[in-house]
């Protein structure tokens, strides 16, 4: 019986990092997207409100992916 729990221990424990690393790459992602879109903003002599509304969304990825990594890093805690 601890074969099968060990094994799918190991198989939850090996999604959970599968997960973690794509959340660290959209968190990365938007981010540097984020960064890039400021950076052409600062370059412009007025105001681009699709600018803005990009770097809004971006940055409420961003925010929500943290939130995302918080709950799976605390999830994989209890787990072990």
């Amino acid at each position: 019986m601890d074969f099968f729990k060990n094994k799918v221990k190991n198989k939850l424990k090996k999604y959970q990092e599968q997960k973690l690393d794509e959340i660290i790459f959209k968190i990365q992602f938007h981010g540097s997207t984020k960064t890039e879109l400021e950076k052409k903003m600062k370059q412009l002599d007025h105001d681009d409100v699709k600018l803005t509304k990009d770097i809004a969304y971006h940055a409420q990825m961003v925010d929500i992916w943290i939130g995302n990594e918080k709950k799976l890093r605390k999830q994989m805690a209890e787990n072990e």
